[in-house]
């Protein structure tokens, strides 16, 4: 097996004590001098601390909060501390919420991380000058990453290119955003020329010259994007775009996966072809330390409260928080020949507690909409099965049924009685729990799988070892189709879009989904035929609200995949978004919300103190 770049204890210590650890907050670990730095042991250990900073993105609550939430195709599930901030806009959101800070703080740490190695860097005797120039790349790659990350999140921010080891600075005035795009693209480009031309290096996780031309093209497709933002856009932005996205296409290391499936499957992470670039975990406790893929816990609904279930390690642990919306379910995906939404999702649950297995009653009655039952017979039950079980082990025991009657509206009240009657006869004459869209409720929906762990330990264990992809090959298709639609050529955007959308259709013979038939009105003729011809596009479908098509079709393509939120503050339709598919957030959204806000602890230590328009976005202060 290839090597994986190791982060031990006592490494990480280390490069706690040469790192300042944040740019406002050093800390000295006593037993570790600088001079470590000007080995090749010390470099390789900074840099190597550099990437365990990305790490936090997915060891707890954090990262999904930022781009999954207050956002179009998802809504908030039950439990969590983060919603009302992030979801629903609420006052929360304000310069003193405590992950914010959290997020500032460790891209800070990488920074500074990264900028104490290259401050070392040319100091060190015993590295060859390849070897300095390929870590040289690494780390400038990190760092553009994570300013990349903060400027997206926070527009403006401090600007630190240099190591700083013996003084004391308060004084961080924020630099444009401008500055921080050609800030970005500038060491990336440097990544880009330097870095080995391979898929993957020896030491896995290591950043290559793809990973650099991928997050380039990305880079500048969101620069390029802003037509009211002042991002610093230059008018060859697109022909960048396009010009990066296509080098990793064609550069021959990289392919989709045949089947969309694949793309999820836990087996196939660490040798897809379609992965660019991701952060190494693995079910190693020790190699995973602290900041294991916590990922896995929060699109799971509550199923283990449902009849004839309990909760299992192949079905998740649910801690229910993000769950799909109806639009998402129900109109979102052509569901009669494109396969990702049922690829995608869990739909079906299966009886795993015998002891909670229902059994048939005689009668059942309409229920009304305070839940009072009626005396409206909805459905008598055949004799001989009154009593009975309704399933046994390993049968379904709950379906999510990706149906929408127009009986309920997303609160559950009753807006037709006539289809919730409808609804409720369906469900009485069921043998399993189903729950179609109508019936959806914080607690209760279809789970995401793209970020199930089924390798962990045991069912509790919350530190898995999914990797935690975030670049593939999919995605780079859409970045390089995006800039050319933007440049007009609509032809070669549909040309790229179709090489998605083809791995994304069913193929000849393939078996599709029983919902295909009972639900979407698929005619059993065609249930072995390919739909790759219906699921191309012409340059006529794209060329009438090509921004809006490319958004639907990102989120077809990388639902749950952490970059929602920044897709729609990039084309900036956030506003407009949420406002129309998210009621949870709607009636709080304001357009300055496109930003975070500052975190309050950075602004506290600043001296001298900034006015408030040059210390805190709009609508913070």
């Amino acid at each position: 097996m290839k090597n994986i770049i190791k982060y031990s204890v006592l490494s990480l210590l280390a490069v706690a004590g040469v790192s300042c650890e944040s740019f406002l907050n050093e800390k000295v670990v006593s037993g570790v001098s600088y001079d470590y730095l000007e080995t090749k042991t010390g470099i390789e250990t900074a840099v190597n601390g550099v990437y365990s900073t990305m790490r936090w993105y997915v060891g707890g609550e954090r990262y999904y909060c930022l781009t999954e939430y207050g956002v179009d195709y998802v809504w908030e599930g039950a439990d969590g501390g983060n919603k009302d901030a992030f979801n629903k806009y609420s006052n929360q959101l304000n310069s003193s919420f405590g992950m914010l800070y959290e997020f500032w703080e460790n891209a800070f740490k990488g920074i500074t991380r990264a900028n104490t190695a290259l401050m070392y860097l040319p100091e060190v005797g015993d590295m060859t000058d390849a070897e300095k120039v390929s870590r040289e790349g690494e780390l400038r790659f990190m760092r553009a990453y994570f300013y990349f990350d903060l400027v997206q999140q926070f527009g403006r921010v401090p600007l630190l290119s240099e190591g700083n080891v013996s003084q004391i600075i308060t004084d961080f005035p924020r630099v444009s955003v401008a500055d921080l795009y050609a800030f970005i693209i500038n060491d990336l480009r440097y990544s880009f020329d330097v870095l080995p031309d391979v898929a993957m290096q020896p030491d896995r996780g290591r950043a290559t010259k793809w990973a650099a031309a991928n997050l380039l093209s990305k880079v500048y497709l969101t620069r390029g994007s802003a037509v009211k933002d002042q991002r610093g856009q230059q008018p060859t932005d697109m022909d960048s775009t396009a010009y990066f996205a296509e080098a990793v296409i064609n550069s021959g290391k990289f392919a989709l996966e045949a089947d969309y499936l694949s793309t999820i499957d836990q087996d196939r992470q660490k040798v897809s072809s379609e992965t660019i670039w991701g952060v190494e975990f693995t079910n190693d406790v020790l190699f995973n330390g602290s900041e294991g893929n916590k990922m896995h816990l929060y699109w799971v609904p509550t199923y283990e409260k449902l009849p004839g279930l309990q909760r299992d390690l192949q079905q998740g642990r649910a801690w229910k928080r993000v769950k799909p919306t109806p639009y998402l379910q129900t109109e979102l995906f052509d569901h009669l020949n494109d396969s990702r939404m049922y690829k995608m999702v869990s739909w079906v649950f299966y009886a795993n507690k015998e002891s909670s297995i229902p059994v048939w009653e005689d009668k059942y009655y309409y229920v009304d909409e305070n839940g009072k039952t009626t005396n409206d017979l909805l459905y008598e039950t055949p004799a001989e099965l009154v009593g009975k079980p309704k399933f046994t082990l390993g049968d379904t025991a709950a379906y999510f049924i990706p149906k929408y009657y127009g009986a309920k509206d997303y609160k559950g009240a009753v807006i037709d009685k006539a289809k919730d009657r409808q609804m409720q006869l369906d469900i009485a004459k069921c043998r399993y729990t189903l729950i179609p869209v109508d019936e959806n409720t914080n607690h209760y929906f279809p789970c995401l799988k793209k970020w199930l762990d089924t390798q962990r330990p045991d069912m509790n264990y919350e530190q898995g070892g999914r990797n935690f992809v975030r670049m593939r090959l999919g995605e780079t298709y859409l970045i390089a189709a995006e800039a050319y639609g933007r440049m007009g050529n609509f032809e070669k955007a549909a040309e790229l879009i179709n090489v998605v959308r083809k791995r994304a259709a069913y193929k000849e013979g393939e078996a599709k989904p029983q919902e295909w038939w009972q639900v979407d009105g698929g005619n059993m003729a065609d249930v072995a035929g390919s739909t790759e011809k219906a699921m191309l596009v012409t340059p006529a479908d794209l060329s009438n609200d090509f921004i809006n098509f490319m958004l639907d079709e990102r989120a077809r393509e990388t639902y749950g995949e952490m970059n929602r939120w920044e897709d729609l503050v990039r084309t900036e339709t956030l506003y407009e978004r949420v406002k129309k598919f998210n009621p949870d957030a709607a009636p709080n959204i304001k357009e300055y919300h496109k930003l975070r806000p500052i975190p309050q602890n950075h602004i506290d230590r600043l001296s001298p103190k900034p006015s408030p328009e040059e210390a805190q976005n709009e609508g913070y202060y």
